[in-house]
């Protein structure tokens, strides 16, 4: 066991317990696995919900600082231009650093979605073990066929919702998105060469946030009208 693993196998271990119970219950471990994502999220929701207002007031903030520094921008240049913006930020007792609050959802899943990848990524009892249109849990999916060359599905999927969703979530300004843009890409790329069993539960990781962004914005829309 590495030092990472080592780390994090407290949490490993209890997600490994749930597992297990799941499985016991539902005789799938696909199930199991969707089960186990969907209770870590409703696990994190209070933490999830502290984030969520970081990310709000950090979004005020940019957007009563953004009139001034576009004229900043606008008019100044070189070390003026850099010490009116400067100026501004102290106004707004703003540093930018703090725009990394808007990566606090994904950094509070971190743990979490590494625990899950050092349990389901060599564990023996999902190898060989088909879900639905998944031939082996244990392998990645291999869903789509050219020829003799296969390409992984579920990674793509995954991603292609996490990127949905930012384009949705009303209160991510340009740069947030961005950002969020930079390392949905980067987790894309590393996710997927991975077994089908660790991209199950991160596509049901996404898809219950997307759900409740959807159900976010309904909510607004209903309480404007």
């Amino acid at each position: 066991m590495g030092i990472v693993e080592l780390i994090f196998f407290p949490i490993m271990w209890v997600m490994q317990q749930i597992l297990m119970l799941l499985h016991m219950v539902s005789g799938s471990f696909g199930l199991a696995i969707i089960g186990l994502s969907i209770v870590v999220r409703l696990l994190m929701t209070p933490i999830s919900k502290i984030a969520a207002k970081a990310e709000e007031k950090d979004r005020v903030r940019q957007a009563a600082m953004a009139p001034a520094l576009a004229e900043a921008k606008q008019t100044l240049s070189g070390r003026a231009h850099f010490e009116k913006v400067e100026k501004i930020y102290k106004e707004h007792s703003y540093h930018p650093i703090q725009s990394v609050t808007s990566m606090l959802p994904i950094a509070l899943q971190i743990p979490f979605l590494l625990s899950a990848l050092f349990l389901l990524v060599d564990l023996p009892e999902i190898s060989g073990v088909g879900f639905l249109f998944l031939g082996d849990l244990g392998r990645p999916d291999g869903l789509i066929s050219l020829g003799s060359f296969s390409i992984n599905f579920l990674p793509i999927l995954l991603t292609g919702i996490a990127v949905y969703e930012s384009t949705i979530r009303k209160e991510l300004t340009k740069e947030m998105r961005i950002r969020f843009l930079i390392v949905s890409g980067v987790i894309a790329i590393l996710i997927y060469p991975l077994p089908a069993g660790v991209c199950l539960y991160w596509l049901t990781s996404n898809v219950w946030s997307l759900g409740a962004t959807i159900r976010k914005n309904r909510l607004q829309s209903v309480g404007s009208t």
